[in-house]
């Protein structure tokens, strides 16, 4: 396995970078009750270079915040939001599709959903209540899967906070982050190893876990970690309250904890696990 730190410098003009032409990529934004924020998370993908797809899931939702994107789909669609790449002059705006789920079938459930939604070769996950992201951190994000080079192309990038909140708040999101990279939930990877992780669907918060102990660790593959300095999104206390977002914040830890232990289980018990992981790392580790 090799891995490295992606740096960018964010202060240059957008141009398109050199990219494999013949890969397409999809952003995948899965939602739950985040009307009044998604919109600006959709503005900073739409405005990307290396953007062929927009897939917005909403996980059961009980507030606006499908026909928010929708809404925003309508607008991009009529041309009235435009790309910042002069490469993109002229050319038909990306495609944005909204999928409403009317129940609740968690985080790994909406993902999977989306990545069977497409084919595009490239996924990028986002959080649809992301604060300051900006155009060049999603294009950052997709540059390393996109390398003309298919032997210096990454099998998945990590987009990771830096603390820009500041105080105690900032540091604690900067150190879940930057020592657990496994948990962040921007991401992007090749869409044929996010559908063979197994148990997505049932993984629910513990999916990035779950994605990050297969490609990284069970599989070895090539993970490139992207900062994402002044990026954070609001905790859970602050969107639903202190008490209820404890418990949600609660339950979500749950979710990841029991996840790393009955995997580790199978795993341990299974003689078939360890052969199919081996069967898994030389299958996505030959790049032809």
């Amino acid at each position: 396995m090799r891995e490295v730190v992606a740096e960018y410098d964010f202060s240059q003009p957008l141009v398109a970078p050199p990219v494999a032409p013949d890969l397409k990529t999809a952003v995948i934004v899965p939602a739950y009750n985040e009307a009044g924020r998604i919109t600006n998370v959709l503005k900073a993908i739409a405005a990307s270079c290396l953007v062929d797809e927009i897939i917005v899931v909403t996980d059961g939702c009980d507030d606006s915040t499908a026909d928010e994107a929708r809404g925003f789909a309508a607008r991009l669609a009529s041309g009235e939001v435009r790309h910042d790449c002069d490469d993109h002059a002229g050319s038909d705006p990306v495609p944005l599709r909204v999928f409403e789920l009317e129940h609740n079938i968690g985080k790994g459930g909406a993902m999977t959903y989306a990545a069977h939604r497409t084919e595009a070769d490239i996924l990028l996950f986002l959080d649809a209540d992301l604060i300051g992201l900006r155009v060049e951190q999603v294009d950052a994000m997709l540059e390393p899967m996109l390398h003309p080079d298919a032997g210096q192309r990454a099998d998945m990038t990590l987009g990771l906070f830096e603390g820009a909140r500041g105080g105690a708040l900032g540091w604690w999101l900067g150190v879940c982050h930057r020592k657990v990279a496994a948990i962040t939930g921007q991401r992007a990877i090749r869409r044929d190893v996010f559908l063979a992780v197994p148990g997505l669907t049932r993984s629910r918060f513990g999916v990035e876990t779950a994605i990050t102990r297969y490609v990284r660790h069970a599989w070895k593959l090539r993970v490139c970690n992207v900062p994402l300095g002044g990026v954070t999104h609001p905790l859970k206390e602050e969107k639903i309250g202190v008490w209820r977002g404890f418990r949600h914040r609660t339950a979500m830890y749950g979710e990841i904890a029991a996840y790393i232990v009955f995997d580790g289980l199978r795993e341990n018990a299974s003689i078939r696990h360890r052969q199919q992981t081996l069967q898994m790392r030389e299958r996505f580790g030959n790049r032809g």
